[in-house]
């Protein structure tokens, strides 16, 4: 089960579109996948008191759980203010720092620019590493200009191509040839653009 965890408050938010269309190639792919809408589902705050020891039906125990149950996760949120937003901050302060251990994690971020993104992406992808998860190569920035027809709706239809290759393809190594403790799997990296001969480009 991949789970798409939604840090944005607004039904018709850019961030929602760029999950939708992960959560279509993840099913597409034969994977099961399941959106969980903060702002739905866990709008509460972290109450400190609960983190050692969540009380059973409160939402830290209840996030947890969900979060236990998944093998790779997407966060998707809007920027604010050059971070991600305060929603997803308040669920991933929830969990321990095992959460994500073993467990791939794709990292969508929508702003008004996709510099302002991409930032929120690099601090994603450091909270991912403190939970314990390995957050994939390629990460996807956008704008609501991205789903204008046109080279830039191309590129994000190709950043989300990679994104989720590389989400399944280290859930599937993981299923099939699980590592000997202290190993880690070796995935695929991303495809590099033409216009680039580097090993590893993030988007």
């Amino acid at each position: 089960m991949i789970l798409g965890i939604l840090g944005s408050p607004s039904r018709n938010s850019v961030s929602r579109r760029v999950l939708e269309l992960a959560a279509a190639r993840i099913r597409a792919a034969g994977a099961e996948y399941e959106l969980l809408d903060l702002s739905v589902e866990y709008p509460e705050r972290h109450r400190i008191e609960h983190y050692e020891t969540p009380p059973p039906g409160s939402q830290t125990a209840r996030l947890r759980a969900r979060i236990a149950g998944v093998s790779g996760a997407v966060l998707a949120t809007p920027v604010y203010h050059g971070s991600y937003s305060g929603l997803l901050k308040n669920a991933l302060d929830h969990l321990t720092n095992d959460a994500l251990a073993d467990r791939a994690v794709g990292l969508i971020a929508a702003g008004g620019g996709p510099r302002g993104a991409g930032t929120a992406c690099d601090q994603m992808r450091s909270v991912v590493r403190a939970l314990s998860g390995w957050a994939v190569p390629t990460h996807v920035a956008s704008t609501g200009s991205d789903f204008v027809p046109g080279p830039a709706l191309e590129g994000l239809h190709e950043r989300m191509d990679d994104l989720v290759a590389q989400l399944l393809s280290f859930r599937s190594a993981r299923a099939l040839a699980p590592a000997p403790a202290g190993e880690s799997v070796r995935v695929p990296g991303p495809r590099p653009p033409a216009c680039c001969s580097a090993p590893l480009v993030n988007h």
